[in-house]
């Protein structure tokens, strides 16, 4: 019989270790490639960078806004500036600026610091925009020295200086996607981890272990993880066809009436509300053969959903609507 478990290697962020870039001019900062603009890099900005894919780089924006220029609702922010508003690199307004966020983007609060929100948005940026920053040359004590009748070696990577042997956890573990950032995952007390590097305090890790396949979801390339349900309403032509994956809080499983433009009469739905801290509604037209999984879901509950645009923006009443491809309960 094949074994339905997979062997996962789970690395504390959701990409490869992220790299520092700058920006080598006003460098556009997008939603997607090629979708609605977020913010305009200033000429030396930085950002941290992921993969790229066809020209386009995906980043994470960070940075201080104050708090006169943001609608707040809970940890999703919205900026409230028609000429912009300016993201600094420290909580001070004499800070450098990295970049100027457009009016009405929304952006994940990390933190409050007096009259300043830490503030970070997930988006893409095209490649030749940006210049990747040289790596550090490895401290002079993590050099090795070699005798001095040997041969020249290379210098060590830097990433050693940080690695360190297995440790387990004195306690239940909280995941973080960043210091001090979303819990995204959690491992028990005893569990093995590998420390990969060191921020003030915090260590990043990786951690491995077996979960049965039916709790995974695949990973889309051409998924859009930092839309929100207000960028499909405001460019719905645009997302079309686009793969999302979202966490949803399920409402209840209905049937489309002749209201319910962009679904098909009797067409099963789940109705939700979101994406995470969003209190949007949504239509997720399900599948015959997610019908029953959706009406199992307990009343509220938050689930994960790989889902596809179907209309970013539905008549009469604007809810986007989406066909769902993965349900996975939280």
């Amino acid at each position: 019989m094949r074994c339905n478990s997979l062997l996962l290697l789970l690395v504390l962020a959701s990409s490869p270790a992220a790299a520092q870039a700058t920006a080598a001019g006003a460098a556009p900062i997008r939603s997607a490639p090629d979708g609605r603009l977020i913010a305009t890099m200033r000429a030396g900005g930085a950002v941290k960078a992921g993969a790229a894919k066809g020209g386009w780089t995906a980043v994470t924006l960070e940075g201080f806004l104050y708090k006169s220029v943001v609608n707040s609702k809970r940890d999703a922010l919205s900026i409230d500036a028609p000429s912009g508003a300016a993201l600094r690199a420290s909580a001070n307004k004499d800070a450098k600026i990295i970049a100027v966020v457009e009016d009405k983007a929304a952006v994940d609060k990390v933190a409050t610091s007096g009259d300043w929100y830490r503030v970070k948005r997930d988006a893409w940026v095209k490649t030749s925009d940006l210049k990747l920053a040289k790596a550090s040359p490895p401290p002079p004590s993590a050099r090795a020295a070699a005798p001095a009748a040997a041969p020249a070696v290379a210098p060590p990577n830097p990433d050693a200086a940080v690695a360190s042997g297995d440790f387990a956890a004195a306690h239940p573990l909280v995941l973080r996607a960043a210091p001090d950032g979303k819990p995204n995952g959690a491992a028990d007390s005893a569990a093995r981890v590998r420390i990969i590097a060191r921020d003030h305090g915090w260590a990043r890790v990786e951690f491995e272990g077996w979960v049965r396949e039916s709790e995974l979801v695949p990973v889309d390339s051409s998924s859009v993880s930092a839309v929100s349900a207000a960028d499909l309403r405001s460019d719905p032509d645009h997302y079309r066809g686009s793969t999302v994956r979202w966490v949803v809080q399920a409402i209840a499983v209905q049937s489309a009436d002749p209201l319910r433009k962009g679904l098909a009469p009797d067409e099963p739905y789940l109705l939700a509300r979101g994406p995470g801290s969003e209190s949007s509604l949504l239509y997720l037209a399900l599948p015959p053969a997610l019908v029953a999984s959706a009406r199992a879901l307990q009343p509220l509950a938050y689930v994960m959903v790989l889902a596809r645009v179907r209309q970013g923006r539905s008549d009469p009443s604007g809810v986007p609507i989406l066909d769902v491809l993965r349900i996975v309960p939280r």
